[in-house]
């Protein structure tokens, strides 16, 4: 993967995007030889696989806003991360699309995606 040196309040902002995907401490412990770029990757393919689950549970009449808050973040990652790490995230939401989820388990999917788009936002907004 190409490295880049960002200045700036873009570069505030990708570093706060990249700590929030890799995995804190105590995990890199049990998992030494996964560097940040795959914990970064991993996450992103978490957090699309999460969104396209979450997907699956929202109410017909509230795909379209789903759809298009989805997407706000896959262009948000693809300007602060590139397309190849937005591609990772797009195919896990694919993936997790495809998956179908037991209703009593939606409430779950939808909190986990919230937290993690919330948290996504925060980071990307160099929060």
């Amino acid at each position: 993967m190409m490295k880049m040196v960002l200045t700036g309040s873009l570069g505030a902002a990708v570093l706060a995007v990249t700590a929030m995907f890799a995995a804190p401490a105590s995990a890199q412990e049990e998992a030494p030889d996964m560097s940040q770029e795959e914990q970064v990757d991993n996450g992103l393919k978490n957090f699309g696989y999460i969104a396209g689950l979450s997907r699956g549970c929202v109410a017909e009449n509230q795909q379209m806003a789903f759809e298009r808050d989805v997407l706000e973040i896959h262009a948000s990652i693809t300007r602060l991360l590139g397309i190849d790490r937005a591609f990772l995230f797009s195919a896990a939401f694919g993936y997790g699309s495809s998956v179908v989820v037991e209703q009593e388990n939606c409430a779950e999917v939808i909190r986990q995606y919230e937290a993690r788009s919330a948290k996504y936002r925060n980071a990307a907004q160099g929060g």
